[in-house]
């Protein structure tokens, strides 16, 4: 549903057992939290960023009326409350069967409530730990306290500023920068042509590719233009879209270079890996009309999508691909690149 069942509309759960990482919200369909067209009407606390859009927002609804049918009238006022905000929390993942609480919230809900533990789920080993708050609790705490609910409805930092760079306490690692560029939008690769121009190419998520020249300036117009056809949104945490760049080890014969982006073919999502050609007329600009589609490969879930591109020494595009996503790599021939 919205941000609650660990992090902004059930972020990736598995997080919250990872203090020392510092993940971007994330949905437990793996898309990113977004902001529904209309206001929700039964979870309407997620209606400016969360994971629930007005038909799942009915259908979290329709379940509250069904569970709630099975209390009396008293029980139903005393526990109600309790019962809407974890229906909201619309936990749906193997990694658990109830959404991680804050301790205050959790010793509430214990003490008034926990009878209604049966109708938010069958697992085992949670309904077990009905008759100890001590060890309820403690099985619902999160790693990290951020992502806990209510907590996380308050958070500005899962909300507000995504991505935004900030110093350490200590200090920043001291390194000489200087900025050649500025104004893109999610920038995701960098490269040059290795054909002594000295310019070098910066391709932005969304799928344009801008050319800077030798003198720093950007040319006027993008090199390329992918945007009508890479999948993507403007959700902060969508792991999809333009996603590689690679140019031909002899670009300055070849005129060739390699894209990586998520594209849509049908129903399905996919991750595509395509061959451009330069212009005939304008070294800085892409022919589009030249894209010749290499490798298309189904993407069963929304992240983990792969992306890089390289040429190694033998000139042979060597390309990465991702695990096919989804907590737990269940998909078999997509696997974990780590699988031996």
């Amino acid at each position: 549903m919205g941000p609650g069942a660990t992090a902004l509309g059930a972020l990736l759960l598995l997080l919250g057992q990872a203090p020392r990482g510092r993940p971007h919200p994330q949905c437990l369909d793996y898309k990113p939290p977004f902001q529904p067209p209309q206001p929700l009407a039964f979870c309407p606390e997620y209606s400016a960023f969360g994971c629930c859009d007005g038909r799942r927002d009915a259908q979290l609804s329709a379940r509250f009326q069904v569970l709630g049918s099975f209390l009396d009238p008293a029980g139903l006022q005393s526990c109600g409350r309790f019962l809407r905000d974890l229906v909201c929390q619309d936990v749906r993942s193997p990694v658990r069967a109830l959404p991680g609480l804050c301790p205050a919230y959790c010793a509430a809900f214990w003490l008034r409530c926990r009878s209604v533990l049966s109708l938010l789920t069958e697992d085992p080993a949670s309904l077990a730990l009905e008759g100890d708050r001590a060890r309820f609790c403690g099985a619902l705490e999160l790693g990290d306290p951020t992502y806990c609910y209510p907590a996380v409805l308050g958070s500005a930092a899962l909300s507000q500023g995504l991505g935004r760079v900030r110093e350490g306490a200590h200090g920043c690692l001291q390194l000489c920068l200087r900025e050649v560029a500025n104004g893109l939008r999610n920038p995701v690769a960098m490269v040059h042509a290795g054909d002594g121009s000295h310019r070098f190419f910066v391709a932005e998520q969304r799928g344009c590719v801008w050319v800077f020249l030798a003198n720093g300036s950007r040319a006027a117009r993008p090199f390329l233009d992918l945007r009508a056809a890479v999948l993507t949104s403007p959700w902060a945490g969508d792991e999809r879209g333009f996603l590689g760049l690679a140019f031909h080890p002899r670009f300055h014969a070849t005129g060739t270079f390699y894209v990586y982006y998520s594209a849509r073919a049908g129903p399905h999502e996919t991750i595509r890996v395509s061959q451009f050609r330069v212009s005939a007329h304008d070294p800085n600009a892409a022919d589009p009309r030249s894209e010749r589609i290499l490798l298309e490969v189904l993407e069963p879930a929304s992240n983990h999508n792969g992306g890089q591109l390289l040429f190694g020494a033998d000139e042979l595009l060597y390309i990465f691909t991702g695990d096919g996503g989804r907590a737990g790599d269940p998909f078999g021939a997509f696997g974990n690149a780590q699988n031996k």
